[in-house]
């Protein structure tokens, strides 16, 4: 299906948008350690790298592990519920985390970036081409981790309510009552 193929283009562009960003991390962290100690004259970009890098590593991860199913969940509810009950729930969680991520991430983060931008906030450490990085780009990752959170929703949605319109089907089916969807 075209829908797993895009899915799975986009799990391995997180995955390795993620494993760089984490290298790029690591190599930060500790060239700002060597150059504190061993030089004794600590690096400002470094320190403010390693920061923005944590943040987009900590957003971009939330939406990954939505991707991967992977993320926190409250599991007594779902362990104890039937196959139908399961659907619900899925469908129920996933639309408040639909809601929740319209809202605050695209909606709120999509604000909050525009205007550390118009507001002309910097990054006192991080140069680029002889000007100073402006914050409400390090903001960007909010709506960007938004909307991939509000797609995998979504088809987390479909795909649960596909299954439990399918397992309905088959009751009726078993029951002898013939339904056409």
């Amino acid at each position: 299906m075209i829908i797993d193929v895009i899915n799975g283009y986009i799990d391995k562009a997180l995955r390795a948008l993620l494993a760089f960003f984490m290298v790029a991390m690591i190599v930060a962290v500790t060239w700002q350690v060597f150059s504190r100690f061993i030089l004794n004259d600590p690096s400002n970009l470094t320190d403010e790298l390693s920061r923005y890098l944590l943040i987009w590593i900590g957003v971009l991860g939330g939406a990954y592990t939505l991707s991967i199913r992977r993320h926190l969940a409250l599991e007594i509810l779902y362990s104890r519920a039937s196959q139908k009950g399961r659907f619900v729930l899925s469908i129920i969680t996933n639309s408040l985390v639909l809601l929740i991520s319209s809202v605050a991430f695209v909606y709120g983060g999509m604000t909050l970036t525009l205007t550390t931008l118009s507001n002309g906030q910097i990054s006192p450490g991080i140069v680029i081409f002889g000007n100073n990085l402006l914050i409400g780009y390090i903001y960007s990752v909010v709506p960007i981790a938004g909307v991939l959170i509000s797609y995998f929703a979504t088809l987390d949605i479909i795909s649960s309510a596909t299954s439990l319109l399918k397992l309905h089907q088959k009751k009726m089916d078993n029951l002898g009552i013939g339904i056409v969807l």
